[in-house]
């Protein structure tokens, strides 16, 4: 099992479970956490590179988030996506065009999804930005186009490096922040919460045994 993360803090929590070298054996199984990156970019050529070094048999993504104004999500809960959707706000206002045949959506990997719902997260579909939506009118058109509930920048990323590669994906990503003009405040007064909530969700899951 390999659990990735953008930067290190986010992995923190997972410390009492994996030790300082962030792995252990968990249940007779040997899991793996790893940080790929900040960004779309720096993300899939991170994750890329782990799936290939470790040859995981399931990767999840773990981290923080921005809930869309009406998702219905607050700061504290977890997200789990079914599927991550790149999205741009230039695309969405129609000045920019994703070309036919790139990959858009991805589809989380279902029994990894519930098993993480069941242990305490809740369905939200990704969009995955290049860059954090700052402006509320833009967060707003954003949410009406896509129908997604969360925001996160490195989730399409990782799932497009884990889709080339047959490895199932799935991901928990605690909210943080409300997603638009208040986004950069409210996330550094709650990321590090938020990515304990995460890690606490997918630490059950992986107690429980569905994980396996």
């Amino acid at each position: 099992m390999l659990i990735l993360a953008a930067f290190r803090p986010e992995l923190t929590p997972l410390e009492p479970l994996l030790g300082a070298s962030m792995r252990a054996r968990v249940d007779s199984h040997d899991v793996v956490a790893r940080v790929v990156g900040i960004g779309a970019t720096m993300a899939a050529v991170g994750a890329a590179m782990q799936i290939g070094e470790l040859r995981p048999r399931r990767t999840v993504l773990v981290g923080t988030c921005g809930a869309y104004a009406q998702s219905g999500l607050v700061i504290g809960d977890v997200a789990v996506p079914a599927r991550v959707r790149l999205a741009a706000p230039c695309v969405v206002d129609g000045v920019a065009e994703f070309p036919a045949p790139m990959s858009l959506v991805t589809e989380a990997h279902d029994p990894t999804v519930q098993g993480l719902i069941r242990a305490g997260g809740k369905a939200a579909d990704v969009a995955s930005t290049l860059a954090i939506t700052v402006d509320d009118a833009a967060a707003a058109r954003l949410e009406r186009a896509t129908g997604d509930r969360v925001e996160h920048l490195e989730a399409h990323g990782v799932a497009t490096a884990c889709a080339a590669r047959g490895v199932p994906f799935g991901a928990a990503l605690g909210v943080a922040n409300v997603v638009g003009s208040r986004a950069r405040q409210e996330w550094l007064a709650h990321h590090r919460a938020a990515a304990a909530v995460a890690i606490d969700v997918v630490t059950r899951w992986l107690r429980s045994g569905e994980a396996w």
